[in-house]
């Protein structure tokens, strides 16, 4: 099972370098630039390029947000199996996008619990690929590692692709957001995200 699952791990490294001002040798593969407040913005990048993770999708972008009602009543990234310890548990598979553009589609990550309306959040953008009808749902799950000024965060979550209606595959945007615990906006140093392929649609690992 070791060998199987090292054969569809992928790792992204993601930084969130916050900076007074933009200085060179940062490369900028994300797609925004958020601004925190008028001296700090977040730069993020990709490593290994072009940032996807083969047949399932892609980080687009991250985000520091402040978690809304909405966002706090979301879906949650799949059930966290009771007890386990580590990557465990049962996807949510994302709703069928019939054609392009594929409506946005947001997540709680599974692992954490309740989270505060008001609160600063992390949020990582997935552009995921949704298989064309007749093609086959792939699970797959996901470790965020968040340090900030606050402390560090981590957050686990379980998805599936879903099948499209559409005659060919359709990308669809995924919101995934994590609860800081803070009411303060936090400098975020680092994110590290890894994926996994899980072993079916319905299970991980």
């Amino acid at each position: 099972m070791a060998e199987h699952k090292g054969k569809y791990r992928t790792i992204y490294i993601v930084t969130a370098a916050l900076m007074v001002a933009m200085i060179g040798g940062y490369a900028l593969a994300a797609t925004t630039v958020t601004t925190l407040n008028p001296q700090q913005s977040s730069n993020v990048t990709n490593t290994p390029a072009p940032g996807g993770f083969t047949g399932i999708g892609s980080v687009g972008s991250e985000q520091l947000v402040i978690l809304s009602a909405g966002m706090v009543a979301a879906v949650t990234a799949g059930t966290q199996t009771s007890g386990s310890v580590g990557l465990s548990g049962v996807p949510t598979a994302l709703a069928v996008c019939a054609a392009s553009p594929c409506t946005a589609q947001s997540f709680r990550d599974a692992s954490q619990g309740a989270q505060t309306t008001g609160d600063y959040g992390e949020q990582i953008v997935v552009n995921v690929i949704q298989p064309a009808t007749g093609g086959t749902s792939l699970g797959f799950d996901f470790s965020l590692t968040i340090a900030a000024s606050t402390g560090a965060v981590v957050a686990q979550g379980y998805l599936a692709t879903g099948v499209s209606t559409a005659g060919t595959s359709e990308t669809i945007p995924v919101f995934i957001f994590v609860d800081l615990g803070t009411t303060t906006a936090p400098v975020i140093n680092s994110l590290t995200v890894v994926f996994n392929q899980c072993s079916s649609a319905t299970t991980c690992p």
